[in-house]
């Protein structure tokens, strides 16, 4: 294995503690100083990142390792007798090229063992880079304030979404609507609505740490013969990785259901039987339906809390470590 390794965080932790598994010698390669700032403008010299290894290893109880210094992706795994790789999962591919350069010298490839990248309570990495800026800790914890984006000026969304993530994060997030298009039809049909979700949350996104898209759309039900409306919410981190939820579902009465096969919007639709403009933008249809018993903030909230499932039990929703020969 190897790495620059210059601020050793749980990532680090993690792919040591994997490589340590498998048993045997561990040869860590330790980038050069000049290796490492091809890819970063300020390093602790080799040195100190090597006294920082070898200080941990001691504490681990790791005796069977060796550190030396590699100038090249590859270092000597290139060309040695070495079983075995290990590497994080952003690195996966530089392993797969490593086996090809071994068997055009007529060496036999190593297995790969990849692990999981770490994630910081933003779901982005945890890297060296982010601990020096100040961004996070070597836990992954935020040092700053959750950045949050919903595609939508529509209060009731951003109010959700915004209850939600105070529910979920350790500090009061920094929650903000943005305009954006779903670039679905007003009134979307079943998998227009969640692709409407999606496109909002990507659009959203932009410098913040998560954008959150919230689409409703009419979803036919066979067994009933009758719509159900339901909401989606999608959520895109800056790694790109998408988060899908919705909330519960309900009939509307068959006067509304009438008018949008006729081209109307629910939500106009709605607006005209209960005679109140904009219903979308405060209790929503949801809120006159059930007499108050539920709102749309609410039933919103439920949405985005079900897209938030795999962002808060993340261990459960990682890949897991696994074996390969490539």
């Amino acid at each position: 294995m190897g790495g620059t390794f210059d601020i050793l965080h749980i990532g680090h932790e993690a792919l040591l503690d994997a490589a340590f598994a498998l048993g045997g010698e561990v040869f860590i390669g330790l980038t050069t100083d000049a290796m490492a700032r091809q890819t970063r403008p300020v390093v602790n010299p080799f040195a100190i990142r090597k006294r920082g290894l070898e200080s941990w290893l001691k504490r681990r109880g790791y005796v069977a390792a060796r550190i030396g210094p590699i100038e090249d992706p590859y270092g000597p795994a290139a060309h040695d007798p070495f079983d075995a790789i290990v590497v994080s999962a952003d690195r996966e591919l530089v392993a797969v090229k490593l086996n090809e350069a071994r068997q055009r010298r007529g060496l036999p490839p190593l297995a790969i063992h990849t692990v999981p990248m770490a994630l910081a309570q933003d779901d982005a990495p945890i890297a060296s880079r982010r601990i020096r800026s100040g961004e996070i800790d070597r836990r992954g914890r935020l040092l700053r304030l959750l950045r949050v984006n919903v595609g939508s000026a529509n209060p009731v969304k951003v109010r959700a979404v915004a209850n939600v993530f105070r529910q979920v994060s350790r500090k009061p997030p920094r929650v903000k609507g943005v305009r954006v298009a779903s670039r679905v039809a007003d009134q979307p049909f079943e998998d227009h609505a969640i692709e409407g979700a999606i496109n909002r949350a990507k659009e959203a996104i932009r410098g913040a740490d998560y954008g959150v898209g919230i689409e409703a759309g009419l979803f036919w039900n066979a067994l009933i013969q009758d719509y159900l409306d339901v909401q989606y919410c999608a959520i895109v981190d800056k790694a790109g990785r998408v988060t899908l939820g919705h909330g519960p579902g309900f009939v509307y009465p068959p006067a509304v259901i009438a008018d949008v096969k006729a081209g109307r919007t629910v939500g106009d639709a709605m607006s005209e039987l209960t005679g109140r403009r904009a219903i979308g933008r405060t209790t929503g249809a949801v809120g006159y339906l059930t007499e108050g018993r539920m709102d749309r903030t609410k039933l919103t909230e439920a949405a985005v809390l079900m897209a938030m499932i795999p962002r808060i039990r993340k261990n459960l929703y990682r890949g897991r470590t696994r074996s390969a020969v490539k």
